[in-house]
């Protein structure tokens, strides 16, 4: 059995054009970049984040993940790819931690469009193309 290869992920404070670091309303915003290459942009979770990522890019769960800061050459935080897209980082009055993660459901956003609404441009069919007549 071979050895299984660690993933490293290196992250950086995401900076505005202005050159300051970048914040949203849940804090601070990292880019992550593994082997040079950005997989995630502007994320208060880069590590779970950029797991998720790699899992939809078909890296195998159970491969080792280790996040590491760019001016760093010590281990921030350690896992498998797997567990470590199942997890995100509580957000709530009390200390960080981490929590299950839940995917999106963008099933329950409501419609920006009101069922009502006349259509914003009307398509006439070519005379040639509409339907003949039933008698």
């Amino acid at each position: 059995m071979m050895p299984t290869t660690t993933i490293v992920l290196v992250v950086s404070r995401s900076l505005n054009v202005d050159g300051r670091k970048a914040y949203s309303t849940r804090g601070q915003l990292f880019d992550g970049k593994v082997d040079g290459r950005c997989i995630v942009e502007r994320s208060t979770t880069p590590f779970c984040d950029a797991a998720r990522v790699l899992l939809a890019e078909g890296v195998r769960p159970e491969a080792k993940l280790v996040m590491r800061h760019a001016d760093s050459l010590a281990d921030a935080l350690r896992s498998t790819v797997g567990a470590a897209a199942g997890l995100t980082v509580r957000q709530d009055n009390g200390p960080p931690g981490f929590t299950r993660y839940r995917a999106p459901d963008f099933r329950t956003v409501p419609s920006p469009v009101r069922e009502t609404d006349p259509a914003a441009v009307q398509v006439h069919p070519a005379p040639e193309l509409a339907p003949e007549a039933v008698p």
